[in-house]
């Protein structure tokens, strides 16, 4: 909250030339934390906006809204974390993907992200870390499709560094 207060009189500081500049960054923010949304140039934001202040100020104000808000953008998803334990398994143990369902990782790492959503969006859930969510997914599917998936499981709980 004192974060959000420190935010909101910077904002009421902020000179009324700022303003467009503050907007923007806050747009390219915005976009920067959806996975999903293609983020556009800051200068083409900055042209199409007819914003007055340049691609370097626009980057800079980002920076002073992510150091007032104590935010970082570049922490792990689950999805992250589900790719990375994905590739561990395959990587580790090449015999795997013909017993896979799909018999191509892409692909199963395609259902593995639709559990994972799934998870994600289930509020009995929010209260696990997303790291804990995808190594549940991923060693739920291996119990599931691979006989022999325990050694693989303690494989990949070794690597990522997390107790039994």
């Amino acid at each position: 909250l004192s974060s959000l207060l420190s935010v909101f009189f910077f904002f009421l500081q902020a000179q009324l030339e700022h303003l467009q500049c503050i907007a923007i960054s806050c747009l390219v923010l915005a976009a920067k934390t959806n996975e999903d949304e293609v983020i556009p140039l800051v200068q083409t934001l900055a042209v199409q906006s007819r914003c007055k202040h340049s691609p370097a100020e626009v980057l800079r104000m980002e920076k002073i809204i992510l150091d007032k808000l104590q935010w970082d953008l570049y922490t792990a998803t689950p999805m992250d974390f589900l790719n990375i334990f994905h590739v561990t398994v395959i990587s580790s143990w090449p015999h795997l993907p013909p017993r896979l369902p799909q018999r191509n990782p892409s692909l199963h790492v395609a259902l593995l992200t639709k559990q994972l959503q799934h998870c994600m969006a289930c509020h009995q859930l929010v209260q696990f870390k997303g790291s804990t969510l995808a190594l549940v997914i991923i060693t739920l599917e291996l119990e599931r499709q691979t006989p022999g998936w325990f050694p693989v499981i303690t494989d990949l709980l070794k690597k990522a560094q997390v107790g039994s």
